[in-house]
């Protein structure tokens, strides 16, 4: 299969771009530059130009920010067949986030220009736009609410159900987190530390609510998680 088969293929496979022509698929295609990256890499930083918006076809990546304190939170954390990096769009200032790769993956990548041409020529696609910068202030509203209001336990166990969503797979009764992700990102997801978020996982496992299979956490029941919160 050529590269630019597998480009078409990743595009018609990604949930924003489903139901288009496939005159369509090839005006993005031909928009856009596909690469391979690796876990580690960053793909922009807070306070850089926001030249270029993302898809991410593969992999898992990171959204985080820089407090004025110098402590960095996680934002999100995106599956394959995420845009991001949208902002831009709306607000074509410099980066207040940064994106960094936590799993080998691909990436495509279109500049302000070329995604803005784009949302002109396929009807249908600035709505979803839309909607999904909506989504995420609403998310990031309610992770704020957590963050005042709930106990680093609470915070820790809402933020596995919801990486479930994208990461979760059914497994052995039960689901497992299909994405490795160190003490210190859980920390850097609930503004914890990487010390409490140990100790809090300790007893999350001591309480039968998870459990640890080959460096992936495991939830038996989810109904008992939920119950936790």
């Amino acid at each position: 299969m050529t590269k630019h088969r597998t480009k078409l293929w990743y595009l018609k496979n990604l949930d924003f771009f489903s139901h288009l022509r496939e005159e369509e698929y090839k005006m993005i295609d031909k928009i856009s530059k596909m690469e391979d990256v690796k876990k580690g890499d960053v793909l922009y930083l807070q306070g850089a130009a926001a030249e270029n918006i993302y898809i991410l076809k593969k992999g898992a990546v990171k959204i985080t920010k820089l407090t004025p304190q110098g402590k960095e939170i996680i934002i999100d954390i995106f599956k394959g067949g995420s845009i991001f990096g949208e902002m831009s769009v709306v607000e074509p200032e410099e980066r207040d986030e940064s994106a960094e790769m936590i799993e080998d993956g691909k990436i495509c990548t279109l500049t302000r220009e070329n995604f803005d041409r784009m949302l002109e020529m396929v009807p249908g696609l600035s709505i979803r736009v839309t909607k999904m910068i909506g989504m995420r202030k609403w998310k990031m509203e309610n992770k704020l609410l957590d963050l005042l209001y709930s106990s680093v336990e609470q915070r820790l166990s809402k933020t596995i159900l919801n990486l479930l969503e994208d990461f979760g797979v059914p497994y052995n009764g039960g689901y497992l987190l299909k994405i490795k992700l160190t003490h210190k990102d859980f920390a850097d997801l609930i503004a914890s530390t990487r010390e409490t978020v140990t100790a809090t996982l300790n007893k999350l496992k001591s309480d039968g609510l998870i459990d640890i299979e080959d460096k992936y956490i495991f939830i038996p029941s989810l109904d008992a998680l939920k119950r936790s919160i």
